[in-house]
């Protein structure tokens, strides 16, 4: 099996949108909002690597975040492994990926993403009610609005961390990709 030096790559990079949600997060406690934005970590490595190398990645990338979520292991690296399944699945029908496309991905994972978790904390919460889901309606739009933003940017370091490290970041065709 060949070496793919992509991986790490994009593994760091994971790791670095999981530190900023994290900063973020703990900046808006004050105000009892919360942002998720974590549905571009899949979108590149999904279209860029093969199979394994992606497990590879988005095991790393999220176990990491499952050590900061208030949820079971291995839950968000199961979200970030399904929302993968989704773009292989998708992705000899894509074409040429634009960024358009990647930006419409990351914001479908992440309201997918979203649901997941706030499906796992209403069976989990203990005093769940009307304010629980009126604080998920407002997270969710909130989350919804950010991630284009963050995915642009997001996808914008991506691109430079590549080329830092030496790698193209020019867009595979989608049947190219595998």
């Amino acid at each position: 099996m060949k070496h793919d030096r992509y991986w790490y790559v994009f593994a760091a990079a994971n790791l670095g949108l999981l530190a900023l949600a994290a900063l973020v997060n703990d900046g808006l406690a004050g105000w009892s909002v919360s942002l998720f934005f974590l549905g571009p970590c899949v979108v590149w490595p999904a279209l860029r690597l093969s199979p394994g190398w992606l497990l590879l990645c988005l095991g790393v990338s999220g176990l990491a975040g499952d050590a900061a979520l208030p949820t079971p292991p291995g839950f968000l690296m199961s979200l970030f492994v399904g929302g993968a399944i989704f773009i292989l699945a998708v992705r000899p029908r894509l074409g040429r990926v634009r960024r358009a496309q990647q930006i419409g991905l990351a914001w479908l994972l992440n309201a997918a993403y979203f649901a997941a978790f706030t499906g796992w904390a209403a069976t989990h919460q203990s005093a769940m009610g009307a304010a629980f889901f009126e604080r998920a309606a407002v997270d969710f739009g909130l989350s919804q609005l950010v991630v284009l933003p963050v995915a642009l940017w997001f996808f914008d370091f991506q691109e430079s961390a590549l080329a830092f490290a030496g790698l193209t970041a020019a867009t595979p065709r989608a049947e190219e990709a595998f």
